[in-house]
């Protein structure tokens, strides 16, 4: 196997933890590793500078951070970066192999050469029943990848159904590559919210909701239980992108603490600091169904139990490693009664997050992948 890989993803390295863990761990293992991604802010040119990865960044923040992408905006923006990456690999040498992360990353590529001239992986971390294009794109090129690569055991199972594999899909959870010291959240804290940074020194038990904050992620249900907890011991933290519902949130229960969002790894120190994490997902499709979150190992990292919506993403997991509990999302008791359970049997659910954590092997996998 050549030693040069070339991760291509239509992202920013500072969102996307899959791929920061992709990055990190093949350097660890050796590879000359280079790197296509959309902007990269101030850690992580260090990061890459660090560990010498040559980066092509295509400056493109400001189309990561619109909440309106239109039609010629989103257009516009593939068009471009088609041309930049194509550039980029005029200049490779033809050994080298591609990593695609997501199917979004080489379906502006469609049509061109590189597909037969390069060796590369298609490293899923969606679904895509949603969509008709994506999963003709993913068909059209899974047929000769080296390695398909998915998030999910569901997913794998899905996938090989759907596009006949001549492989099975090699299952490479979104666990983080590392976790800040804990030790250092609460000057983080501190100079991110003193709010938190007071709750904390009051010995207030951190219920932490991270994540985007949208009407597919519905909380009010999970506000209304927090708020009528007959505890006052608790306090509920939202930390992530509002794209409106916040407001409403803060109007039931006034003591919510917010956070913007910390670009990962950063956003980290928060979570150490969480005593039971939240996921939600609106059961919609396969793709929420069978979620494959990185908050599930970014809370289990720090062993913190988690509470989420009853979908077989969170509860086969909960289940499985004594994790965590599902509740009812529409029911104010069922979240109470989840958060009260895990509350009084604190250090077992907490051994379950560990469990968990530590069953995954990223080094061998991505050994397995690669060989």
């Amino acid at each position: 196997m050549c030693r040069d890989i070339l991760i291509i993803h239509k992202n920013s390295i500072c969102l996307e933890p899959p791929t920061q863990m992709v990055l990190q761990t093949l350097t660890d293992l050796g590879y000359r590793v280079k790197l296509i991604t959309l902007s990269v802010n101030a850690y992580w040119k260090s990061e890459l500078e660090r560990r010498r990865v040559e980066y092509y960044d295509m400056g493109a923040g400001n189309y990561l951070a619109s909440n309106s992408r239109g039609l010629l905006f989103k257009l516009k923006t593939w068009w471009r970066y088609r041309r930049f990456v194509l550039k980029i690999l005029e200049q490779q040498k033809n050994d080298c192999l591609l990593w695609f992360v997501d199917a979004d990353s080489f379906a502006p590529l469609i049509y061109s050469n590189i597909f037969d001239r390069y060796r590369y992986v298609l490293h899923i971390l969606e679904t895509y029943d949603h969509s008709r294009f994506y999963r003709h794109v993913i068909g059209k090129y899974s047929s000769q990848c080296y390695r398909m690569v998915v998030c999910e055991e569901h997913r794998a199972a899905i996938f090989n159904v759907w596009f006949k594999l001549s492989s099975y899909p090699i299952v490479l959870p979104n666990k983080p590559y590392s976790l800040p010291s804990d030790r250092e959240a609460l000057e983080f804290v501190k100079s991110h919210s003193l709010k938190l940074y007071e709750a904390i020194l009051n010995k207030k038990k951190i219920i932490l909701y991270q994540g985007v904050i949208s009407e597919d992620r519905n909380l009010i249900t999970i506000v209304q239980a927090i708020k009528s907890l007959a505890s006052k011991d608790f306090v509920f933290v939202i930390m992530g992108r509002d794209l409106g519902p916040l407001k409403k949130y803060m109007e039931i229960l006034s003591d919510l603490i917010y956070i913007p969002q910390i670009p990962s790894p950063q956003h980290l120190f928060v979570t150490s600091i969480a005593y039971i994490g939240i996921l939600v997902y609106d059961p919609i499709s396969l793709n929420q169904i069978f979620c494959a979150p990185n908050k599930i190992f970014e809370y289990s990292g720090y062993n913190v139990p988690m509470i989420g919506n009853n979908i077989p993403g969170l509860f086969i997991p909960f289940e499985r490693f004594k994790s965590g509990k599902v509740y009812d999302s529409k029911s104010v008791d069922s979240i109470q009664s989840a958060i009260m359970e895990v509350d009084l049997n604190i250090e077992r659910y907490k051994k379950g997050a560990s469990d968990l954590f530590n069953s995954v092997d990223v080094v061998s996998i991505l050994q397995t992948i690669l060989k």
